[in-house]
């Protein structure tokens, strides 16, 4: 079933589309640069309220968490119902998760499954032998340029760690583009090139979705090579 896109101008200058929406959820796009719900400041506004504001919809709740510098597809809940709450954390559980990334160098494999154990330190995670939890991504490098040494892929996530991918490409040695805590320390690029793409779930109906982004346009900017991508839904 294909579901009307809506374009939607939030307060301070923001902008995000609906993909999906039905009585318990949705799903939407969260930009660049904004954080996906509350923060320690509450005076530090965020996509979840300023949607919430938009929407007049005063149970939306995040239930997936994008960071600071991800963009792309973000699962909200609509109501405060327990019930409805464990099944939307069931069908995160169970969904076909894929980001696309721009990433430093150029990967020698084209397809990549890497298994390992994470673990929350101090301001980011690590990749550790024993006492950490399984993660497991599934990365395809979809194209390169070997012009600027940079890289356009997929990352697949079957685990949903906090910065499974980030931490993953880097200890591969090809951080992503923009990525300061695990990449590069110097600020050199104007966002971090990570984006959840595409969304696969099956609704409360039993029914098979997807939702996909468009490709963010800066990520043309910086790699035009990748416009006219065919992307094979």
């Amino acid at each position: 079933m294909n579901f009307p896109r809506r374009t939607i101008r939030l307060k301070g200058n923001w902008t995000t589309q609906i993909f999906y929406e039905c009585d318990d959820f949705l799903l939407a796009e969260k930009p660049e640069g904004i954080p996906v719900h509350e923060t320690k400041d509450p005076s530090r506004m965020d996509f979840t309220r300023l949607l919430t504001n938009h929407l007049q919809v005063p149970e939306l709740r995040t239930v997936n968490r994008l960071d600071l510098g991800t963009s792309g597809i973000v699962l909200l809940g609509k109501n405060k119902n327990k019930n409805k709450n464990v099944e939307l954390d069931l069908l995160l559980k169970e969904a076909e998760k894929t980001y696309i990334f721009l990433c430093d160098g150029i990967p020698s494999w084209r397809e990549h499954r890497m298994e390992c154990f994470l673990k929350e330190g101090n301001k980011q995670v690590n990749l550790v032998r024993s006492g950490g939890k399984k993660a497991i991504t599934e990365f395809s490098i979809l194209h390169s340029d070997p012009n600027e040494s940079i890289s356009f892929g997929f990352a697949k996530i079957l685990t949903g760690r906090r910065h499974q991918i980030r931490v993953m490409l880097s200890s591969l040695g090809f951080p992503i583009l923009g990525d300061t805590v695990y990449g590069k320390k110097e600020k050199t690029e104007t966002r971090m090139y990570l984006h959840s793409f595409r969304f696969y779930f099956t609704d409360f109906l039993g029914q098979k979705q997807m939702v996909q982004t468009d490709l963010p346009r800066d990520w043309i900017g910086r790699m035009p090579s990748i416009s006219n991508f065919p992307f094979d839904t």
